[in-house]
């Protein structure tokens, strides 16, 4: 099972990081860019975060 874990500084907010968990294999997650924002929305569980553009980072967790 691989997970993926996206983070970002919250947009709109300063020094706010917030993150995401997706699983590759069970969920279904979006990612969408527009000139000033990034999200990523983890369609399985509901939970999404809208980040500023340029900080949206990824981690393999397992």
């Amino acid at each position: 099972m691989t997970k993926l874990s996206y983070s970002g500084l919250k947009y709109g907010e300063s020094n706010v990081e917030v993150n995401v968990l997706v699983d590759v294999q069970n969920d279904w997650f979006e990612i969408t860019h527009t000139k000033e924002v990034s999200q990523v929305m983890n369609k399985s569980t509901g939970e999404y975060i809208t980040v500023k553009r340029r900080t949206l980072k990824f981690d393999v967790v397992s």
